[in-house]
């Protein structure tokens, strides 16, 4: 197949972009303040490919630079936008965004130019599917957006070893070196209990094993392997940002086998343990989350609420997992960092 290179250097191809507007097909972050039927800046919308469309032209496809700009554009500007909620936001950059990796698959990138356009789509994600966790099914599809994130990942993983691979006199930079280090912290805990990606850190290079960041990370998905939740969940809180983040989503799952086990070593009408061990054990942020929980799992709490009496015949073990919240720890992380600086790696401590 011949290799194409797109030549238009906006966000939109001309062709699409007069389509769009004559069609009124234009997104309310594409309108000019907001304004019905007023363009604004338009972003290229992502389309399927079918068996008898033609390749693309040139003119309608991005260059590298164009591309780069769009990410950033989608991931400074839009991300950032408050005039609607985070899911709209979300939805318009997500489907833009996977225009931008169609197009990097069409122009045939090599390695090199992929990573710098990924990379960030996965810092999106992952910061998503936190932020919009505790939003109805209707509004934000995590399994959709953990499916897109573990292609991403998958994607940006088999660059770095295509690097590794060829034969190159350029030696990465400190920045590449930090980026990768934090993409692959990010999908071990990602994937926390795969053996896969727990086989993949004992054999990354020495600079990505000796980083602190995936150190920590490491020993999370190590004591995970052991069977050692306190020491997983001893560890969560210590974790940068998006990385606190993206453990979060474990939590739930985490609280309730630590709740099984609980059943088991307590299991005596004469042994009670006190609600606030309990608290800090399972990093809740109050008493009411772990009043939720005991009661979704049939535990029982004491007449005066201050302790909690295990019994492993009562446990409900049919009830699903808690999905997923927002956590204050991390909450508090996310505030003092600068969003878009992040999500486009430029400051990751």
């Amino acid at each position: 197949m011949a290799q194409v290179r797109g030549s238009c250097e906006s966000f939109c191809p001309d062709g699409e972009a007069k389509m769009r507007i004559r069609e009124k097909l234009l997104h309310y972050f594409e309108l000019n303040n907001g304004q019905k039927n007023k363009p604004g800046v338009l972003v290229k919308e992502f389309t399927r490919s079918a068996a008898d469309v033609k390749m693309p032209l040139p003119k309608e496809m991005r260059t590298e630079a164009a591309l780069t700009k769009t990410v950033e554009y989608l991931l400074k500007d839009i991300i950032l936008d408050t005039r609607k909620p985070y899911n709209v936001a979300y939805d318009f950059i997500f489907d833009r965004l996977r225009a931008v990796r169609r197009e990097i698959v069409i122009q045939m990138y090599h390695a090199s130019q992929k990573i710098c356009l990924l990379e960030p789509i996965v810092m999106f994600l992952a910061y998503s599917r936190y932020r919009l966790c505790e939003e109805p099914i209707e509004k934000f599809d995590p399994k959709i957006c953990n499916q897109h994130l573990q292609e991403c990942l998958t994607g940006v993983l088999c660059c770095y070893e295509e690097l590794e691979d060829m034969e190159s006199s350029r030696e990465p930079t400190i920045r590449e070196l930090e980026r990768r280090c934090f993409i692959e912290s990010l999908y071990q805990l990602f994937n926390l209990g795969s053996p896969e990606s727990f086989t993949r850190a004992l054999t990354l290079p020495d600079y990505v094993r000796r980083d602190a960041t995936f150190k920590l990370c490491f020993g999370i998905c190590l004591a995970f392997q052991q069977g050692n939740l306190y020491r997983v969940l001893m560890g969560v809180p210590q974790l940068p940002h998006i990385l606190s983040a993206v453990a979060a989503a474990k939590l739930q799952a985490i609280r309730r086998s630590l709740l099984q086990i609980f059943t088991h070593a307590y299991n005596n009408k004469q042994l009670t343990v006190p609600v606030p061990y309990l608290l800090r054990l399972l990093l809740f942020d109050g008493p009411i989350g772990l009043q939720d929980q005991c009661r979704h799992y049939n535990i029982c709490l004491t007449a005066d609420r201050k302790a909690v009496q295990f019994n492993k015949t009562d446990f409900n073990h049919n009830a699903e997992v808690f999905t997923p919240q927002h956590e204050r720890f991390v909450e508090s992380k996310l505030k003092r960092i600068y969003i878009p600086e992040v999500l486009l790696l430029k400051k990751l401590n």
